[in-house]
């Protein structure tokens, strides 16, 4: 095709790290099964990827866990597999970081059935439909899981809120 089109084409070397050679299928594996870590030491970085906040149900701010909920603009983009994640987000333009946590899944334990992303940013309480936020996913706390009802979910997301504020203080080890 580089002849057809009147481009070159570079071959780089291959990254081996720890005995393994990084491509972009294992990137990918790892981020579909949740491992951030091994993504983001494949990458170099941690993985993010964009998106804009839409309304959603506004059950989260009912039980004390407002969320943003995400529509991904680019339909190629991958979305790290399902779960709880500890997350760094910034908004729009902002340079401000901001920690959080973020399910991607179904949301089980309220009857749903879409795959929506779902970010709960700390000590935020501002309304920022149509911004675009960038999410930094750092480490997975959790897999997705149905729990007995909404009270059972809101005792879970104060654990899960109590160790990805503990995890985000650490310093990264990527």
């Amino acid at each position: 095709m580089a002849e057809d089109h009147q481009f070159t084409v570079k071959e780089i070397p291959e990254h081996v790290l720890q005995h393994i050679t990084v491509s972009s299928t294992r990137i990918r594996q790892a981020l579909l099964a949740g491992d951030t870590i091994t993504a983001a030491a494949y990458l170099g970085y941690p993985y993010f990827f964009h998106g804009t906040v839409r309304p959603g149900n506004r059950l989260g701010r009912t039980i004390g866990y407002p969320t943003a909920n995400l529509e991904i603009e680019y339909p190629f983009k991958l979305v790290p597999g399902n779960g709880v994640y500890a997350v760094l987000v910034s908004i729009g333009k902002s340079t401000r970081i901001f920690k959080g946590m973020m399910n991607i899944g179904t949301r089980p334990t309220v009857e749903g059935s879409k795959r929506m992303i779902e970010v709960n940013i700390f000590d935020f309480d501002q309304m920022i439909y149509d911004q675009v936020l960038r999410v930094q996913v750092l480490y997975r706390l959790r897999n997705e899981q149905k729990f007995d009802g909404v009270e059972s979910l809101k005792i879970q997301l104060g654990s899960d809120k109590e160790e990805a504020a503990r995890l985000l203080t650490m310093p990264a080890s990527f």
